[in-house]
Formats: C-alpha cells, structure tokens, sequence
C-alpha cells in the first residue's frame, strides 16, 4: 500500500490563517461602518419654559436647512446632494407654535419654541336675574301647566 503525505509547512498554515482572520475581520469592520446613514441628533432642553432644540449639521448650510410649522407640529428637515433628513416634533399645549424662532451659525441649527402665554387670573360676576331663554321665536317659551320656572319637575 502506497500513502502519500504532505510535509507540514507551518509558514504556509500560518499565511493561510492570517488571510481567512483577515478576510472575516473585514466584513466585520465593513458591516459596521457601512451602517445605514446616520441621521443628526436632535438635543431638546427647556430653558425659562421655553423649549430650546439644537441640532449639528457641519458642513450644511442654512439654505439647505427647513423650518416650518403646520397646526401643533414642528418640522426640521435638510435636503442637500448628500443628505436628506427629516424630523418633526408635536408641540405641546405648553408651547406657542406662533413663536417659534430658528437659528443657524457655524452648522448648529437653533430651534426656540416660546412658551404660551398664560392667561391672567379674572373674577366672573355672579347674576342674580333670571337669565332670558332663547326660543327660536318672537314669542316667550310658555312653562306648562304645574311646570316650575326652574325646568324641572316635581312629580318623578
């Protein structure tokens, strides 16, 4: 019986490790950086009841940059070559969509969104005259027969 056997070559084992390392390294790296593109961060912080968004943007310019308010909703967005991103935010009750100012220096963009005024404390005066009813007609409502003048009846 005639085997043939191979030398052991520990330089070539050695080459032939490093290359499958190697290659399963770099799908790993090439799978995390080749990530989906990432979208900026949008920071809310309250500062004297206002809200106060920041987001970075380097590299894009204000032209690139959208602000808009629709009813309660904020929208920022930016559309370049490059980027397209988008993001809107509900404004709550506590906020004035009305005064909503934006700012962008240095590719930081400032978003204020004023606080809502709040309304004055008031005293409502008390009538004490029975308040008219309103039928539709020239003519008084008719309280029927055993009917009190308050609407209500006393046989249940």
């Amino acid at each position: 019986m005639l085997v043939r056997t191979r030398p052991y070559r520990p330089a070539v084992a050695f080459r032939t490790f490093d290359r499958s390392f190697d290659r399963a390294f770099e799908q790993l790296t090439s799978s995390i950086t080749a990530a989906a593109p990432r979208t900026p961060v949008v920071d809310a912080a309250w500062r004297d009841g206002d809200l106060v968004l920041t987001v970075d943007l380097p590299g894009v310019s204000a032209e690139h940059v959208d602000v808009s308010v629709a009813g309660r909703v904020l929208t920022l967005s930016v559309s370049t070559e490059h980027v397209s991103w988008e993001r809107s935010i509900t404004i709550g009750s506590a906020l004035d969509p009305q005064a909503v100012t934006a700012n962008h220096v240095d590719g930081r963009l400032t978003v204020t969104v004023a606080a809502a005024a709040k309304p004055e404390a008031r005293t409502i005066e008390i009538s004490t005259t029975p308040a008219a009813i309103e039928t539709g007609g020239d003519a008084p409502e008719e309280l029927a027969e055993g009917q009190p003048e308050n609407g209500t009846s006393d046989s249940a």
